[in-house]
């Protein structure tokens, strides 16, 4: 499903607005400074997504998924290798706190991801005036064709890097919509475009 230059500048700027919300409430949460970036934003089919994580060495991943309904609906997920996880970990908790507790790790990382995920959520949202529901965040470890599941759709796929305290730790946000929920997001996008 080929999508317009203008579609995709759009859905661009809706994450990059979430994003730059996201990294706000996270500078305030960890008293740092954060820099969130996305650099590349690529629509992908799940089984292009599959492909192109099969290529890479390692294939588990930490992942916060947050459930979305609504006009569109769909999972929205923040993923990292776990050697970026465990280093997000390191910075919002401050180095005192290795060794890694299972339970904290989880938590911070769910609360991380829950904070960027509604950023980007509830700015493409409030800004094609489509309201969401959410469910609570649920973490994972898994591997990419559990998080993102077997359903036929669309993902976007927005390549983030945090900066923060010297450390650059690289994720990915995945917004994955059945086709009629990503049909239902592209005529928001036309009508936002047109007004």
């Amino acid at each position: 499903m080929p999508l317009t230059s203008l579609q995709l500048d759009i859905i661009q700027e809706l994450i990059n607005i979430g994003v730059g919300r996201a990294a706000g409430m996270l500078n305030q949460m960890v008293n740092t400074h954060i820099q969130l970036q996305v650099p590349v934003l690529r629509v992908l089919t799940p089984g292009q997504l599959a492909d192109q994580y099969a290529a890479r060495s390692n294939s588990i991943f930490s992942a916060v998924q947050l459930s979305f309904t609504g006009e569109f609906a769909g999972i929205s997920a923040l993923i990292f290798p776990p050697d970026s996880a465990s280093k997000l970990v390191r910075v919002v908790l401050g180095q005192g706190a290795m060794p890694e507790d299972e339970g904290m790790r989880t938590a911070t990382l769910q609360e991380v991801g829950n904070i960027v995920l509604n950023g980007v959520m509830g700015s493409i949202a409030n800004i094609l005036r489509e309201p969401l529901r959410y469910s609570p965040p649920d973490y994972l470890e898994s591997d990419i064709a559990s998080i993102i599941g077997t359903g036929t759709g669309m993902i976007l796929v927005a390549s983030t890097q945090f900066s923060m305290k010297d450390h650059l730790i690289d994720g990915e946000v995945l917004i994955i919509f059945s086709l009629s929920s990503f049909d239902s997001l592209l005529g928001a996008i036309d009508t936002l475009a047109a007004g």
